[in-house]
């Protein structure tokens, strides 16, 4: 028997990359995250780092850089998810468009 993330991942497998955008818009979070229950979305993520730079990554391509690494991390074998909230791990920046933000500051 199959379980409903199972048939979601079949599904989205057969779709193309417009359908999946029109189904999943990019999001706008606070920090960066992959999840293995967003694999297959085309999901494009923007977010705001601590050094005031938007970062904006296709989770997927992420994720696909990442996975051997994190396959062995106990974060993802407990929950199939892994964030951080400073920045983009260093090993998939150059994966993402990262625009500096004018200061705050005054």
């Amino acid at each position: 028997m199959t379980n409903s993330n199972e048939l979601l991942q079949n599904a989205l497998k057969s779709m193309s990359n417009e359908d999946k955008a029109r189904i999943f818009p990019p999001i706008e979070r606070k920090n960066f995250v992959v999840r293995e229950s967003w694999m297959n979305r085309n999901q494009v993520i923007t977010f705001v780092n601590n050094k005031n730079q938007r970062v904006t990554y296709n989770h997927d391509v992420i994720l696909e850089a990442m996975l051997p690494k994190l396959k062995f991390q106990a974060c993802w074998l407990k929950r199939k998810y892994w964030s951080q909230s400073t920045n983009l791990p260093t090993n998939v920046r150059h994966l993402a468009t990262i625009e500096e933000l004018e200061s705050t500051e005054k």
